[in-house]
């Protein structure tokens, strides 16, 4: 396999990718962003005051953290990924180069490796990753891309 691609990421790009490759984590969070403020809704005819007003606030700043703080800390992310991103995805690594840094790492070392429709995401741990963006692929790179990712062996 040597597939190689080159592209700009947007920010809409970046943040599905983000969205997409977090969403267990996020699915979790989105419960506790639910059930914090609701127990604390509960405790407050109760009295206590302390417990409800830290679920209150916990539940508030995780809101705020799924909704605002995701998008902009996806646009911090993308004032460093500036420049065209040159991706080369062969049998031993993925090599990716942008502006000011380049970096090669071998399958072996990727944490997860997850073949989407739009992004490639390449684990590094649990929540750190790459994405790596499809749209400039014809089908016969998809259908070899997707071939050698089912045959990746599961960590």
């Amino acid at each position: 396999m040597n597939i190689s691609t080159s592209y700009r990421m947007s920010f809409e790009e970046l943040l599905r990718a983000s969205k997409l490759g977090l969403r267990r984590r996020r699915r979790a969070l989105w419960v506790c962003a639910i059930a914090l403020p609701a127990d604390g809704a509960l405790l407050l005819p109760l009295g206590n005051y302390p417990v409800a007003a830290a679920g209150l606030a916990t539940g508030a700043l995780l809101l705020y953290w799924l909704t605002l703080g995701t998008r902009r800390a996806v646009r911090r992310s993308l004032s460093k990924a500036t420049g065209t991103i040159q991706v080369e995805l062969t049998d031993e690594a993925v090599t990716i180069r942008r502006p000011g840094v380049y970096t090669e790492i071998a399958w072996q070392q990727y944490h997860k490796v997850v073949d989407t429709p739009e992004f490639l995401l390449l684990y590094v741990n649990q929540v750190t990753l790459t994405a790596v963006l499809k749209r400039g692929l014809d089908g016969a790179q998809n259908a070899e891309l997707a071939a050698f990712v089912t045959a990746i062996p599961k960590s």
